[in-house]
């Protein structure tokens, strides 16, 4: 009985900071060549992904990322074939259930 409970104790506290699968989904304009996203936690990146998209045609970047459980800062940063890159700054609160979405149509200046 004792290691029971004991098992049970140590899969809760397991459960808690287990890194779980996030699916996210990042809307575009037509246009965007690239996207670099940052993963970031406490200042420091856990995690990063980088698309390019030559002709910049698609208009939806989805990915699964694994994170543990907390609040993220998530960097995006879009190019297009000319200009500097645009940077956008939005929260990720994992677990997340089913698909988060980050729309960044027609942003052209840094967001919060």
């Amino acid at each position: 009985m004792v290691a029971l409970i004991g098992v049970l104790f140590v899969g809760n506290l397991l459960a808690r900071v287990w890194p779980r699968s996030v699916e996210v989904a990042f809307t575009l304009d037509p246009g965007v060549t690239e996207v670099d996203i940052d993963y970031l936690q406490e200042g420091e990146a856990v995690a990063s992904a980088r698309f390019k998209q030559p002709g910049g045609k698609t208009t939806v970047v989805r990915h699964s990322v694994r994170l543990q459980p907390g609040v993220y800062q998530v960097r995006i940063t879009v190019y297009r074939n000319e200009g500097p890159g645009v940077e956008h700054t939005k929260i990720l609160l994992v677990p997340a259930e089913g698909l988060t979405r980050f729309d960044l149509k027609e942003a052209t200046t840094r967001s919060e």
